[in-house]
């Protein structure tokens, strides 16, 4: 009984305690909890077949999309007279691949500088930048996805700010390499060290802390700004920091473990470093990806677990209704609308589910979006939208006309419409608006919510 009690706080505890932050811990505590919730997650990630498959896709589009994202970025850098830092970074990037990085690096730089975007033409220029925003298309997309985003930017938006980020990137890290090889070089620097005899030091600060703070920076710049909602800066820099460990870490495994391993050599031959490639390709991304994934829980803890667990047609009944209650309150009081993201924070309802509901209902005509301010609106006065219909456009976001000819369907289905009289004549008169006038109405639904979860 001992046992079977203690493996139940256990699962309690990885199911609601460690995704909550009560304001009465420490703040020790809390850190504690989210350094060991940043684990789980990364854990749980790698198991993640979605994330996976994301994966595979963007090593697919990696493959068609390398040489012209690097021929466009040689051509940025090479204004700036700063083409010559291509191969240090790329020789970085396939550092896991041992011995054969070298060979594949130089092939690779070979190609690109001799590639004369010149002779292309019009056409040829703008496929070669299709292509190179193809791929951040779908890096953007994983992140959507991990983020429980269903829209995307228009395409006007995809190529501004795709473009600026190609435009700007490169300019961005190869100058940050060249502020630190600078450094590294400079009177400041070198008198510093004669003064304080902390060369050790700096050598490992300037050779491996500072490379892992760039690298951390860079994935926060993505999952800050490329994922179409509003991720918070705490968030994404959590994200980052984690991917870039994550990059380090399974780098030096991967070298230590495939790399360095004879065997692919003796299999596969020459084609070795092809499919070693295409391995750390794969587990490259997938590191990325789970940056983001780590992003997504610190910033909404609850949504992220509450998604993994399996909910009944109750829970999402209640988490419609109130979010509904509360858009209705919003509309009468004359204040602007809530976002998606602020309902969810209001109600306390897990943000993924949230998501679901409300596209359902703005696919019924219940809800609309507003653009300005952004939020979720009332697409009807409440006082015409009855709450039975409210319900059935909860369970039912879609309407099907359903042909049946076997007598068990036409039986099965006169019960179900059985069910919603019975369900229509007990809510009889029962609006939106009489619901919301209820003062106690959401705080009941948020106890019953957080009843729902102890369950």
């Amino acid at each position: 009984m001992d046992a079977s009690n203690g493996w139940s706080n256990i699962r309690r505890f990885f199911d609601e305690g460690l995704w909550s932050d009560p304001p009465e811990r420490r703040a020790l505590s809390r850190a504690a909890l989210r350094l060991v919730r940043i684990m789980v997650v990364a854990v749980q990630a790698f198991q993640d077949q979605m994330l996976n498959l994301h994966a595979m896709g963007l090593v697919y589009a990696t493959l068609l999309s390398l040489v012209p994202f690097l021929a466009v970025a040689f051509s940025v850098l090479k204004a700036f007279g700063a083409q010559y830092r291509l191969e240090p970074l790329l020789a970085r990037v396939l550092a896991p691949l041992g011995p054969q990085a070298t060979e594949l690096t130089q092939r690779v730089v070979d190609f690109v500088s001799h590639m004369n975007i010149g002779v292309l033409g019009a056409l040829g220029v703008a496929g070669l930048f299709y292509t190179v925003v193809s791929l951040i298309g779908r890096i953007e997309a994983a992140l959507n996805d991990i983020w429980n985003v269903r829209r995307s930017r228009g395409l006007p938006r995809k190529f501004s700010d795709y473009l600026s980020v190609l435009l700007v990137g490169p300019v961005l890290v190869f100058a940050a390499f060249a502020i630190i090889a600078s450094l590294r070089s400079s009177r400041f620097v070198q008198r510093l060290l004669e003064i304080t005899r902390l060369e050790a030091v700096t050598v490992f600060v300037a050779g491996h802390v500072v490379p892992l703070l760039l690298l951390a920076a860079a994935f926060s710049f993505l999952y800050r700004f490329l994922p179409y909602t509003r991720v918070r800066p705490g968030a994404a820099i959590v994200g980052g920091m984690a991917a870039a460990l994550l990059w380090v870490l399974a780098g030096t495994a991967f070298a230590a473990l495939i790399a360095g391993s004879a065997s692919y050599a003796a299999i596969y031959s020459t084609f070795a470093v092809l499919i070693l490639s295409l391995i750390w390709l794969q587990l490259a991304w997938l590191v990325v990806l789970i940056g983001g994934q780590v992003a997504y829980a610190h910033q909404h803890p609850t949504s992220y677990a509450a998604g993994r667990r399996r909910h009944g047609v109750r829970f999402r009944d209640g988490i419609g209704l109130l979010g509904l209650v509360e858009i209705t309150r919003r509309h009468q009081g004359g204040l602007s609308p809530y976002t998606v993201e602020e309902l969810a924070a209001v109600t306390g309802a897990p943000l993924t589910i949230l998501e679901d509901v409300v596209d359902g209902l703005v696919g019924r005509g219940i809800l609309a979006r507003a653009v300005e301010p952004p939020g979720v609106i009332l697409a009807r006065p409440p006082e015409q939208l009855l709450v039975v219909d409210l319900l059935d456009a909860i369970r039912n976001p879609t309407t099907l006309d359903v042909h049946t000819s076997s007598p068990s369907e036409k039986t099965v289905l006169g019960l179900l419409r059985r069910h919603d009289e019975i369900l229509r004549d007990a809510l009889q008169g029962v609006t939106l608006a009489s619901l919301a006038s209820e003062t106690s109405a959401a705080d009941t639904g948020v106890a019953e919510l957080a009843r729902y979860r102890r369950r």
